[in-house]
């Protein structure tokens, strides 16, 4: 059994990396695509590589290992990268969101707004926030004493960790939950303020084109949205039910990791034309020769 589970995760790893690794050269080698919406895309591929990173090599090296023990050094430390990259994809979305709010909206001001230091402040603050947010958290984890030696799924995270301890745990459960519920309000918020913004300037556009040009930019981000915040659903559900089918909870732990990493890429690659035309070689002027 541990071969063809082995081989699917290999796959799936493999996939991830010449997905992500190709929409990330493209993005850097072109210097058109040196704009804030593909630089935005690029964090996204780099976070999805940082997540599936964390999770998928130590998974398969599992699978063959006699005695499938971590130290707790570095489960704190592959904690941390899971959650980081949990909390910074969050965050890359809403500045995502916001890059599309001032393109469609505000096209004339557009390059005024978003300028080289702006695109790094909002770098930062999805960069930044992620590791502030997830530090504090694994920080009030760490200095747990910890009694317990058997985690509840087969990764790391700061609920199986905390849950170790052997001394009351309701700060570290109430500032897990705050955290999540916040980013996902805050984001929830962010998406349907700035897309009703979008969708209402698409509306009162005369010019067709630019109408659906807008609204196929846009069609990407809300995909990758709605399979973010579907997933993290049921992250929460399988975490709040501890006594479900341990074979369920694992599944339903390793999918949420391993499937926007999987699809952002094909995502953005069907959907975004100067992407697509790339990665493919699409020549628009040979097509009409």
């Amino acid at each position: 059994m541990a071969i063809p589970v082995f081989l699917f995760f290999f796959t799936v790893y493999l996939s991830i990396i010449i997905g992500n690794v190709a929409v990330v050269r493209v993005i850097i080698v072109n210097r058109y695509l040196h704009q804030p919406m593909y630089v935005f895309l690029c964090n996204m591929s780099v976070c999805d590589l940082f997540g599936s990173t964390a999770l998928l090599p130590r998974l398969m090296a599992d699978l063959f290992a006699e005695e499938k023990s971590i130290s707790f050094g570095l489960c704190v430390i592959q904690a941390f990268c899971i959650h980081f990259y949990g909390t910074a994809s969050q965050l890359i979305l809403i500045v995502m969101a916001y890059d599309r709010y001032i393109a469609i909206c505000d096209p004339l001001r557009y390059s005024s707004i978003l300028t080289g230091t702006a695109l790094v402040k909002l770098c930062c603050f999805a960069w930044g926030g992620a590791f502030i947010v997830v530090a504090v958290m694994l920080g009030l984890t760490a200095r747990l004493p910890m009694c317990g030696t058997k985690i509840l799924i087969v990764f790391c995270n700061n609920s199986s960790l905390f849950s170790l301890s052997c001394i009351d745990t309701s700060l570290n459960n109430i500032y897990s939950l705050a955290a999540t519920y916040f980013l996902s309000i805050f984001l929830f918020l962010t998406i349907i303020w700035t897309y009703g913004k979008i969708l209402h300037c698409c509306l009162n556009k005369s010019d067709n084109r630019s109408k659906r040009k807008a609204i196929h930019t846009c069609t990407s981000h809300l995909t990758v949205y709605v399979i973010f915040e579907v997933i993290v659903l049921f992250t929460i559900i399988g975490q709040r039910y501890p006594s479900a089918n341990k074979n369920v909870r694992n599944a339903i732990a390793i999918l949420t990791m391993i499937i926007p990493p999987v699809f952002n890429p094909l995502i953005y690659g069907i959907n975004t034309k100067e992407i697509r035309q790339k990665l493919f070689r699409i020549d628009p002027h040979s097509i009409l020769k």
